[in-house]
């Protein structure tokens, strides 16, 4: 074997390597939302409180790409975005008051979790 054919075979080998697990070149991130403010709320008991904070803790710090060039498994560029922690609680607390009256009910507290395991469990 001669030394060109190893080092064009090592470029081979890393490359297929890039592309197996993934490689990104340059990636920025940022938190978005992080000024807003929390919106008031109270709880119909612990329970429903408990059940809001595993459902904001499940999705907190999920990172949504926003722009790429390349592939997902392999990328010169990435940008993605995080929401943070107040804007991520302000989400959940719409989607859960259903009736709007800033108190989370165990019963909302409750449908809204299952919804969000039920969606994560799903291929």
């Amino acid at each position: 074997m001669t030394r060109n054919t190893g080092v064009g075979l090592t470029g081979v080998l890393l490359m297929l390597l890039c592309l197996a697990w993934g490689c990104q070149f340059y990636n920025t991130g940022r938190e978005v939302r992080s000024e807003e403010q929390m919106l008031p709320v109270t709880f119909e008991n612990a329970r429903a409180q408990e059940l809001f904070l595993r459902a904001v803790q499940s999705t907190y710090g999920q990172e949504q790409n926003v722009k790429r060039i390349g592939f997902p498994r392999l990328s010169l560029y990435s940008h993605s975005e995080t929401v943070a922690w107040n804007a991520n609680c302000n989400d959940h607390i719409r989607q859960m008051d259903k009736d709007e009256n800033r108190i989370i009910t165990e019963q909302e507290a409750q449908s809204h979790y299952e919804s969000l395991t039920a969606a994560k469990s799903r291929p």
